[in-house]
């Protein structure tokens, strides 16, 4: 008799951040049962990964939740408001914002820094489908598929 794999509701948190100066893409990875510490941990990597991007420079966001299940509310509530916050402080809106009505941020620049494309990436097939269609823009774009969002990431131009 085989063990059922487990669920996401049982899986080890993932909380992680790179940078990929070659491809010019930060890589933001936060999967598994997350709790609050969790998301400080990631929110603190992506701070970390960022801190590599030299001053004026440009990048491009692989955003990617797959398997991510919020261990409380807290959690929940807390992960929400990392990527909006983290790209409109790098001068960009996330369309995400437009399902939440009165929902803004200011845009500003950290040490000059622009995000100029993300890819947001989750296990969910339909909520990815109805995001990009409601949301899906040039320079967002909604998958399940993490080679998928890399392959589209690294097609577009990196303006300077």
């Amino acid at each position: 008799m085989s063990t059922p794999a487990p669920s996401a509701a049982h899986a080890p948190p993932i909380a992680n951040a790179s940078w990929d100066a070659a491809a010019r893409i930060l890589v933001s990875r936060l999967g598994g049962t997350v709790s609050v510490a969790d998301v400080r941990r990631w929110q603190a990597a992506l701070a970390a990964a960022l801190g590599e991007i030299e001053d004026g420079g440009v990048f491009r966001l692989i955003s990617d939740l797959r398997g991510y299940e919020a261990a409380e509310m807290d959690a929940h509530k807390a992960m929400r408001t990392v990527v909006p916050l983290l790209l409109a402080a790098h001068g960009f809106r996330t369309a995400l914002l437009d399902l939440f009505e009165g929902a803004d941020l200011p845009l500003t620049t950290t040490r000059g820094i622009r995000c100029v494309a993300v890819a947001c990436v989750h296990h969910d097939a339909g909520k990815m489908g109805e995001y990009e269609r409601r949301l899906g823009r040039s320079t967002e774009r909604f998958f399940t598929d993490r080679e998928e969002a890399e392959a589209w990431l690294a097609s577009l131009p990196i303006e300077g």
